[in-house]
């Protein structure tokens, strides 16, 4: 059953918001019944928004320069898949790393990416050896195969002294190598990883539809088992830190399931951690920014059937750059009150999605949502779990929410 619009009662409920949740609730509206239920009991989830980086929306010194903005280090471009390492190259420079060097290992690779000839292209040997000087951050996986040279390289990346995000191959390698999985769990810098289900899968020694079955309890088992921030990629990416502390994110569309979208968020991530963002908020950062220049791009008719993942990286930009200039984010959020609505409550909802916690301070939890009484609003009564959402059959109703 596909309702078009859900209410839900006191705070959201995780299998609204990932996997088929969205699909069968349509568009979300919370009622809090005038609860403040945080204040008893905290919740350890939130919706993911600029309310979670927001210390590290700063403006940049005039007095700055190249090695202000930190250096970022890519390791991938195996042959026929350099496109991946450079697109991760180019989303990094874009989102403000001072310097990207990219290092390929493709023994025919490019010397220089014609698109952007600012990146720094290296043989993958020559430039891992530069994270013991040069890099502020290192991400390897773009590209990378499961070759004996990029076990190689993935082992003296997860050796190195900085922030390490690991995606694609380099995820399937540590799954595949119990010793380099122990020395990735033991690294002190602080580890990112980026999977989507299946390669989340292999890493649990799980399947597919066991990791889809519970994606809120599988991200938090990667993340102490890794010691490592996690995103589970998919409708509804689900992030999780070592400590418990996990979110959900709203951004993004289907326009956004086609090749070389993750190799543009693991250079957004390296960008951040390489302007020195600590791991969890450049991790919630980047993912929020990617689903919103998605969502943007969507908007103004340029998806999401045929949408590139190279078309991202400008609107991530702007995105992020408004951000820190303080100007209204819009894009499409996540969830949107029901037409009928009050142009007041719906921008207050819409905000909410975007900043707010998922049921803290700033929590939807507590927000005071105008109703839309005197509506005939389709609801449907949500029982919502870990396990996604089972939605009863939807009644007609009429009149307040609470």
């Amino acid at each position: 059953m596909r309702a078009s619009h859900t209410a839900t009662f006191i705070a959201l409920k995780p299998g609204l918001l990932t996997l088929d949740g969205p699909d069968h609730a349509g568009e979300v509206t919370l009622c809090d019944l005038d609860l403040d239920y945080a204040a008893e009991f905290p919740p350890p989830g939130r919706l993911n928004g600029p309310g979670l980086f927001a210390a590290h929306l700063r403006p940049r010194p005039r007095n700055s320069h190249k090695g202000s903005n930190g250096n970022a280090l890519i390791i991938g471009g195996a042959p026929g898949m350099v496109g991946a390492a450079l697109l991760a190259g180019r989303a990094a420079l874009r989102l403000g790393a001072g310097r990207v060097y990219v290092g390929l290992l493709d023994s025919r690779h490019p010397g220089v990416d014609a698109l952007q000839p600012e990146l720094m292209l290296r043989p993958a040997r020559e430039a891992i050896a530069l994270s013991g000087a040069l890099a502020g951050a290192l991400a390897i996986g773009p590209g990378l195969g499961q070759s004996n040279d990029a076990r190689d390289l993935l082992r003296t990346a997860i050796d190195a002294a900085l922030p390490l995000l690991l995606d694609a191959d380099a995820l399937n390698i540590v799954a595949a190598h119990p010793v380099l999985a122990g020395r990735l769990r033991r690294r002190t810098p602080p580890t990112l990883l980026t999977p989507h289900p299946a390669e989340a899968a292999r890493l649990l020694g799980a399947d597919v539809a066991g990791v889809q079955r519970d994606r809120l309890a599988c991200a938090l088992e990667l993340a102490p088992r890794f010691n490592a921030c996690v995103v589970l990629k998919g409708c509804g990416s689900v992030l999780a830190a070592p400590g418990g502390e996990w979110a959900i994110n709203p951004t993004g569309n289907p326009g956004m399931a086609s090749a070389g979208m993750g190799d543009v968020l693991s250079g957004m991530v390296a960008a951040l951690l390489a302007q020195g963002w600590p791991a969890w908020p450049a991790l919630a950062g980047a993912v929020w920014l990617h689903g919103e220049a998605a969502d943007r791009l969507v908007e103004r008719g340029d998806g999401p059937i045929g949408l590139a993942a190279g078309e991202l990286i400008d609107q991530a930009r702007a995105a992020l750059n408004q951000a820190i200039a303080g100007h209204p984010l819009s894009g499409r959020p996540g969830h949107s009150a029901p037409q009928g609505c009050n142009s007041h409550g719906l921008a207050l909802f819409r905000q909410a999605t975007r900043n707010a916690a998922w049921n803290g301070d700033r929590s939807l939890g507590r927000l005071k949502m105008p109703c839309p009484c005197g509506f005939q609003a389709t609801l449907s009564n949500a029982i919502a779990t870990n396990r996604g959402a089972v939605l009863r059959v939807p009644r007609t109703s009429r009149g307040r929410c609470w």
